[in-house]
């Protein structure tokens, strides 16, 4: 803010502070993300890239921000990990409120997300998105790695069965 107005941001700009607000933000366990940033949105992933949280600012006319956990993955670990939270739906609207949603975003694509509404890129605007993305990677992340840490035992009792 400069004298007490709101000062709009580069798209850029504006995901470097969702990212450089997130991580102190975030249990110290989950701190050491890594972050990649394209065009308009950034992404924060543990290890494996194809999942991870986005943060994707959809600007004119709608000015709306998602935040969230994408699987781009196999299509066979994707439905899987859809399948998990989608069976986890209560207790995430519980925890992260009711507008979150598991859903099939394209053909092989899943995601859990939540759109958010903004008036302008600003930092106001960055540490909202911090604040929620810091509490979706908290209550998202023990779960993603419990599904992805139980996915190997699914996937060796399917193969002796198939023998």
């Amino acid at each position: 803010m400069i004298n007490g107005a709101r000062v709009p941001m580069r798209v850029n700009e504006f995901l470097r502070l969702v990212v450089e607000t997130t991580r102190p933000q975030l249990p110290p366990r989950w701190r050491d993300f890594q972050a990649q940033s394209r065009f308009t949105f950034v992404q924060l992933y543990y290890g494996k890239r194809n999942l991870h949280y986005e943060v994707w600012v959809r600007g004119q006319p709608h000015h709306l921000l998602e935040i969230g956990l994408h699987f781009e993955a196999n299509r066979e670990t994707n439905a899987a990990l859809l399948d998990y939270f989608s069976a986890r739906l209560f207790e995430l609207k519980e925890a992260l409120g009711e507008q979150i949603e598991a859903e099939q975003w394209t053909a092989s694509w899943t995601r859990v997300h939540q759109v958010l509404p903004y008036a302008q890129l600003d930092e106001a605007a960055a540490q909202a998105a911090a604040e929620r993305l810091a509490k979706m990677i908290t209550v998202l992340q023990p779960m993603l790695e419990q599904a992805t840490a139980e996915k190997p035992a699914r996937t060796a009792r399917r193969t002796k069965t198939k023998e």
